[in-house]
């Protein structure tokens, strides 16, 4: 069984040290446009399944290419956040990951549309592009934690809103949120795919026209919930099956956030929910709660 593993990836000396007792894969050991290439060929000799080790980055890449095919894919979590894995169950250990890798069994996997870019876990327009893009300048020089916090802070300082129609509404918000999955608005788990939650889009839409009033809708929506911002209008949501999302701007392409990384995209955005097509090899539901 092939295993591919972006050299890049923050663990990927323990994953290689990993597989080093391992007789039955085959490792490659690449960068990401290598890792590309190696798994579409994969993919076209028609291969049962194949391990990606990297961050949610790299498995959107793989996923892109091993959707709608007959190749399982198999992961190994090697990123900063790994909300993928997370979202899945598969555990972050990686002697753990391996061996559910090798032994696992795949099942239908979620995944969402925009346009034609696929994403395994979220996207959005407005504020958390403008933090990638900061947070990506200040890697350069700072670890990652002590960039994503500048950049943060950056961001409230510089607060800044876009106009947006969602299917027949307006908004001016600073921040569209689409997640592959109903999620958690109370802390602890903000963010996080809500257990047993609906299935479909959850879009989030913040109503506030001043910095102060977004981190007042933020931490409400933390310590309160999503359902009495709802009820006051400070903030819209719903889990949905499509959804049409059209930037007023300026620039015929837009950037938009897709699993953390910045693509370029023409409005309309349309976004669509899928459940078939992609089958990744996770945990049963059984073992879960066991």
């Amino acid at each position: 069984m092939p295993v591919f593993i972006n050299k890049n990836g923050g663990n990927a000396d323990k994953v290689i040290a990993a597989l080093s007792s391992v007789s039955n894969v085959t490792v490659n050991i690449l960068d990401v446009d290598e890792l590309n290439a190696a798994v579409q060929k994969a993919v076209d000799k028609g291969l049962p399944r194949i391990v990606v080790a990297g961050g949610d980055g790299t498995l959107s890449l793989a996923a892109v290419i091993v959707v709608d095919s007959n190749t399982e894919l198999a992961i190994i979590p090697g990123g900063t956040l790994n909300h993928f894995a997370k979202r899945l169950n598969i555990p972050l250990d990686i002697d753990e990951a391996l061996q559910l890798a090798l032994n696992g069994q795949a099942q239908p996997t979620s995944f969402a549309m925009v346009n034609q870019q696929l994403f395994l876990n979220t996207s959005s327009v407005g504020a958390y592009v403008h933090f990638v893009e900061s947070r990506e300048k200040l890697e350069r020089h700072l670890p990652y934690l002590t960039a994503s916090f500048i950049a943060a802070v950056r961001r409230l300082i510089n607060f800044r809103r876009v106009s947006v129609h969602i299917n027949d509404t307006k908004f001016l918000t600073p921040l569209v949120f689409i997640g592959v999955g109903e999620r958690q608005l109370k802390l602890p788990d903000v963010g996080q795919n809500k257990r047993g939650g609906k299935q479909g889009l959850h879009f989030i839409v913040l109503r506030c026209s001043t910095r102060i009033a977004a981190l007042t809708v933020a931490a409400q929506a933390m310590f309160r919930g999503v359902n009495p911002l709802s009820r006051e209008q400070q903030l819209d949501n719903a889990v949905v099956e499509r959804i049409e999302v059209n930037v007023r701007s300026r620039n015929k392409w837009l950037t938009v956030a897709v699993d953390g990384e910045l693509v370029k995209l023409k409005s309309p955005l349309k976004y669509a929910f899928y459940q078939q097509g992609l089958n990744v090899v996770s945990l049963l539901e059984k073992d879960i709660e066991s």
